[in-house]
């Protein structure tokens, strides 16, 4: 027992308190994994000299003061000090050390706890206790009072001796000082410039959708064209730090612009799943910067725990929250939110719409436009039976060349054998948008005459069974039937309009005004097609009565069954006007901004009714916007400064989510194959800095290497384990002569 007491004894004389006890047996920070790196940061600055200290944290002396008269008052309520000490053992013991705190009865450091770390003071072997930094310090029940009170004595005085206590006590005093404010322009300028370049390479992954273990390499060649890149930050893991680091620095700054501005917010949401099977969300938002037009900001990628509605709505609550919104700024400026149609999305019961309006009043909720679209020309596909026959066959023909690599070769042979041009033929009215069927329904019409050949030479090819034979043949007839080709031309014109429209609606700068202006035009022109059809229907007509287009002969088929083009047509047109109808009381009002609505010699209080509904219902200026509106009455021509917010608000209006399906493409792209097991919160950051961020040629690092060196250091730091140059695995004598 003796011999065990003394052991223990002199474990504790090696290993104090908040000295060795916990990073003796650290590693790198470059040899931990990025999961480890975000749960146990390593607090590292800088080793330059003759550069003077780099304090880590960002505190100012008032916020040091207020945290420490707050951990004061909270530890000296309720009795919270350990129940063996009396009053006057505590005041003794606190005013010997004024650093001593306690929580829940047990004690901790003060200093060491507002500091957090150490930073460039850390020195090897030494880092701050967490058992002291989160106030977890306490004395067991065994034994008698005089035991206790003797190892708790002890354990103070030894982490008030400790050399990690008192680096934090000179942190504290530096960051008095405020010295972390000028530390990196003291930094040599050639040190700025290693750092500089090993941040502009991390960057340039990410907007090149390059992996993280280009890194090395990348570094490794710069340093062979003779540029200087530190000695360390080198490896993948330094890659992904820099880039999360850069990332949460690029959301910080918009939000806290954003928030400053008071600028109105909308809030777009999709959600999809990732290649690796897991349930995403991405969230972004339109807003104005600096005063500037709205514009859309990449914001989040969440991972979802649950697909419901009541998950969905949390896991976009917490994403707002988390980048910095509070609710009572959101209840103010969050004006509107856009989804597609789904039933969890839109639901009247418990949709996450209607829960956010429930929390929100004032939430202005739109359907995606173009997925209304969408649903428009499904039900009017669904309503014409001809429809239906034209796009089964049609599906026919992209199974019959996506599967196969030896048909799509004899497509393109036959295409040259006539001289035919020769377009790829997609899906057509599925899930994708409509621009996707019409693309596929002019591939057809481009490359008829190839795929006429196709058929014909495939139908009498003896090498293929009397099966396939004769599935080409029915084929060719159908391709050479005027029937197939009156639809075809039908489809193409009106596909067309609608492509226009959807691209339309797709575009970062639409606003409801002019949505609304677009979709009121292509209804007007599809019903124009009813009386004077369209370009290729007519070109198609022309054919039929010739019984010849482009050299085929065209024979009849009694058998098909085409479309109707006055039913098709009204059908299409009823769906347009019912499922995007604008006939919200809000849409309505901001309509009284379009002049082209305005009578010939409207009233100098036109639309006064309008501005004061809406300035109530967006918390606007009421006495700025209606100054704005007479100023426009007056000048036509002229952009009211004082209109600019209501014009603004209006603007942030979104009419489309096509921005979540450009992230979602985004996403596809990053997370390939081979980087299917990417972290979702690795693949946000790299969304974020390929979204939001500016060119590689513009990108300034000195605005991100200021925070990065409070809790890292930089390239060229002689305190970490250098990287060494590698040597290939494998020598091959045929390098020597080349």
């Amino acid at each position: 027992m003796k011999r065990a007491i003394q052991t223990k004894m002199s474990f504790y004389n090696k290993h104090p308190c908040g000295t060795t006890s916990a990073s003796s047996s650290a590693t790198d920070s470059e040899a931990r994994t990025p999961e480890l790196l975000a749960d146990s940061p390593v607090i590292i600055s800088p080793d330059i000299s003759p550069t003077p200290a780099l304090p880590p944290s960002p505190l100012s002396i008032e916020e040091d003061a207020d945290r420490e008269g707050d951990e004061d008052d909270n530890n000296d309520i309720n009795n919270d000090w350990p129940d063996l000490w009396t009053v006057n053992q505590k005041e003794d013991f606190k005013s010997k050390n004024p650093w001593l705190g306690s929580k829940n009865k047990k004690l901790g450091c003060l200093v060491c706890s507002s500091v957090n770390s150490i930073g460039i003071n850390k020195e090897q072997g030494v880092s701050l206790s967490r058992e002291w930094m989160n106030f977890e310090i306490q004395v067991s029940s065994q034994g008698s009072r005089e035991t206790s009170l003797s190892v708790l004595r002890n354990k103070i005085r030894k982490h008030a001796l400790s050399k990690a206590h008192s680096q934090a006590v000179k942190v504290a005093e530096q960051q008095k000082e405020s010295a972390i404010e000028n530390a990196v322009e003291v930094m040599t300028e050639p040190y700025k410039k290693e750092t500089d370049a090993v941040f502009r390479t991390a960057y340039h992954l990410a907007k090149k959708n390059r992996p993280f273990s280009d890194h090395e390499s990348l570094i490794e060649l710069q340093e062979l064209n003779g540029v200087k890149m530190g000695s360390i930050l080198h490896s993948r893991y330094s890659a992904t730090q820099i880039i999360q680091h850069v990332a949460s620095e690029m959301q910080s700054k918009i939000v806290s612009n954003i928030i400053a501005s008071s600028t109105k917010l909308a809030v777009l949401i999709d959600e999809a799943s990732s290649l690796s099977h897991k349930p995403v969300m991405t969230v972004s938002v339109k807003a104005s910067i600096e005063g500037a037009s709205p514009e859309f900001i990449f914001l989040d990628l969440v991972e979802l725990d649950n697909q419901r509605a009541d998950g969905i709505e949390q896991a976009l609550l917490t994403c707002l929250m988390k980048a910095g919104f509070t609710e009572e700024w959101l209840l103010e400026n969050w004006v509107t939110f856009v989804s597609d149609g789904a039933s969890v999305m839109l639901g009247k019961k418990s949709g996450v719409a209607t829960r956010l309006t429930s929390r929100f009043p004032r939430l202005f909720v739109l359907h995606c436009m173009n997925h209304r679209l969408e649903l428009a020309v499904s039900n009017a596909v669904d309503e014409v039976t001809g429809v239906n026959h034209f796009k089964i066959f049609m599906q026919k023909l992209y199974s019959l060349y996506s599967m196969s690599n030896k048909n799509e070769r004899e497509l393109k042979d036959a295409a040259a054998e006539v001289g035919s041009q020769l377009l790829r033929i997609g899906r057509i009215l599925d899930v994708r948008w409509v621009d996707s069927s019409f693309r596929t329904v002019r591939a057809v019409w481009t490359s008829l005459g190839g795929l006429v050949q196709h058929f014909k030479n495939a139908s009498s090819d003896e090498m293929r069974s009397t099966k396939e034979k004769q599935m080409y043949r029915g084929l060719l007839y159908r391709l050479q039937s005027p029937e197939f080709i009156c639809d075809l031309g039908l489809m193409y014109d009106t596909l067309h309009e609608l492509s226009v429209l959807s691209l339309e609606l797709q575009a970062h700068s639409i606003t409801l005004l002019r949505a609304e202006h677009l979709l009121k035009r292509s209804i007007r022109v599809i019903q124009s097609f009813k009386e004077s059809p369209g370009e290729k229907y007519c070109e198609a007509l022309e054919a039929k009565e010739a019984g010849e287009y482009r050299s085929i002969a065209l024979v009849g088929n009694a058998k098909l069954k085409s479309i109707n083009p006055g039913q098709f047509l009204q059908s299409l047109v009823n769906n347009l006007e019912q499922r995007l109808s604008f006939e919200g009381a809000v849409i309505k009002d901001f309509s009284i901004l379009d002049q082209s609505k305005w009578p010939s010699n409207p009233s100098i209080r036109h639309g006064e009714d309008q501005v004061k509904r809406l300035c109530k219902r967006f918390h606007l200026c009421t006495d700025q916007a209606l100054n704005g509106m007479r100023d426009l009455l007056e000048e036509p021509n002229s952009e009211p400064k004082d209109l600019k917010p209501l014009m603004n608000c209006m603007k942030t209006f979104p009419v489309s989510t096509a921005e979540c399906e450009r992230n979602f493409s985004l996403m596809n792209n990053i997370s390939s194959d081979k980087r299917a097991v990417l972290l979702i919160s690795n693949i946000s950051n790299l969304m974020m800095i390929n979204i939001n961020g500016p060119p590689t040629s513009m990108f300034d690092p000195q605005k991100y290497m200021r925070t990065w060196l409070k809790r890292h250091r930089a390239a060229t730091s002689m305190r970490s384990r250098q990287c060494g140059v590698k040597t290939p695995a494998e020598s091959k004598s045929v390098w020597k002569i080349l």
